[in-house]
């Protein structure tokens, strides 16, 4: 009875949303142009699109039941972008509103549906200017960085570029911020995260802090990065780019750490599974590094195509992948043997899940064909990631087509380009496909 009455909820929550969005819309056309007072500004988007998705029945996701992942669902979100900017103080506030309707297919919650509906605060920050060239702010907020496509390894902060899916948002965090610019082409920023988790609801008891330093010339920019954390190893961050020429832009970004808080396969005898996932570099004085290097030319045209080069060095050589994949396929086999077999299994899986890398191998390439502004409405990305040591990949595009000045369709849809054996790409999802409508108020 409870499904029910929230599954009506969530009807009634869509219709109003759709009635209201309809003459907020026309009001905004007429509206189009006009200031806002005192400092005041906004931006409200309202999203309705659809997922379709194929869980992948692999070893870290056996029948589904691991990680229970969904088939369908429909989701209507609005976020709104409220500024206030003043000579003294800036501010931001993004609170978040969803509501999804979701539908199994797999696994233990096969044919079951389930209503979600939410209200958050993505980002909020308040920022002081107590001198001309000088910036104190606080608040929970992302800060994203970083010329290429496929990762940002000098970002520790937020491994999500947001630009792999567009649509989905990186959630902020607890940040403090000081920004000093002693020219026009220097800045300089001390960041630390507070005392509070990602959350919001308990302590933060190992709090990053980081030095940043930005110049920017003519034709080419660096920015360079130290992060430190108590009782943690120290980072140097980097990225930069160069314009070569009017067509060509080459760009990097990477970091280097010593030890490595990834966890690699052991064996272990006293474990009924043979082995165990543990941090062998925790400590070490290896050295490490992730760099990011490529390139974008763009034609006459107007379209571009873009060139990467992953190097992880913190990834899996043949021999450790090999023990990967053997555990992960013993914690697969006794999923669903009960007791602390089933239990050994599970915390395995976890471990598996989430080895501490951006990725699980150590060479990849991605190439990005981007087209934009085709009748000047449409633009459409195609990208192919691929591991070069496991010979597969993953393929995937964006397409964004303007039907009004406020209303915009996408569609994101990514596909494993090898389902016939283990790899990183079809561990958890064979295909994917989104699809909707952005509405700008």
């Amino acid at each position: 009875m409870k499904g029910v009455q929230r599954k009506r909820r969530s009807i009634r929550l869509l219709l109003c949303a759709v009635l209201v969005a309809m003459p907020l819309e026309a009001l905004a056309e007429e509206q189009a142009g006009q200031s806002t007072n005192d400092g005041l500004s906004y931006n409200v988007r309202a999203l309705l699109y659809g997922e379709a998705q194929d869980p992948a029945h692999s070893s870290q996701n056996p029948d589904n039941a691991f990680l229970n992942l969904y088939r369908y669902s429909g989701t209507l979100e609005l976020r709104p972008d409220l500024f206030y900017d003043s000579t003294v103080m800036s501010a931001v506030f993004k609170p978040r509103f969803t509501s999804s309707q979701i539908r199994w297919e797999d696994g233990a919650a096969k044919d079951d549906r389930d209503t979600l509906t939410e209200a958050s605060v993505n980002e909020w920050r308040v920022q002081v200017k107590p001198h001309a060239v000088l910036f104190i702010s606080f608040g929970k907020e992302k800060l994203l960085w970083g010329p290429s496509f496929l990762t940002s390894p000098s970002n520790i902060l937020f491994k999500d570029t947001e630009k792999i899916n567009p649509i989905a948002e990186v959630e902020g965090r607890y940040l403090a911020r000081l920004m000093y610019l002693p020219n026009a082409a220097l800045t300089l920023n001390a960041i630390s995260e507070t005392q509070r988790d990602a959350d919001g609801s308990q302590a933060n008891a190992n709090p990053i802090r980081a030095l940043k330093a930005d110049w920017v010339g003519a034709t080419a920019s660096i920015s360079l990065i130290g992060y430190v954390q108590q009782e943690d190893r120290f980072r140097l961050g980097s990225y930069g780019q160069w314009t070569a020429s009017d067509a060509l832009l080459l760009y990097y970004d990477g970091i280097v750490f010593r030890g490595s808080d990834a966890l690699y396969p052991s064996p272990d005898l006293g474990n009924p599974l043979g082995g165990t996932l543990v941090p062998r570099y925790d400590g070490s004085d290896r050295l490490f590094a992730t760099v990011d290097v490529g390139g974008a030319y763009t034609f006459l045209s107007g379209s571009t195509f873009s060139l990467e080069f992953l190097y992880n060095g913190q990834g899996y050589d043949d021999a450790d992948a090999a023990e990967y994949y053997r555990l992960r396929d013993r914690a697969a086999a006794h999923f669903f043997d009960g007791g602390l077999m089933s239990a050994l299994s599970t915390r395995t899986l976890s471990l598996t899940l989430n080895a501490g890398m951006p990725f699980l191998r150590r060479y990849y390439l991605m190439g990005q064909y981007q087209l934009r502004e085709i009748k000047n409405v449409l633009d459409i990305i195609v990208r192919y990631t691929y591991s070069i040591e496991e010979h597969a990949g993953v393929a995937s595009t964006i397409i964004e087509w303007r039907l009004s000045d406020r209303v915009q369709f996408f569609n994101i849809n990514m596909l494993s380009s090898d389902r016939g054996k283990q790899t990183e790409f079809n561990a958890i999802l064979n295909k994917s496909f989104m699809a909707g409508i952005e509405v700008h108020f």
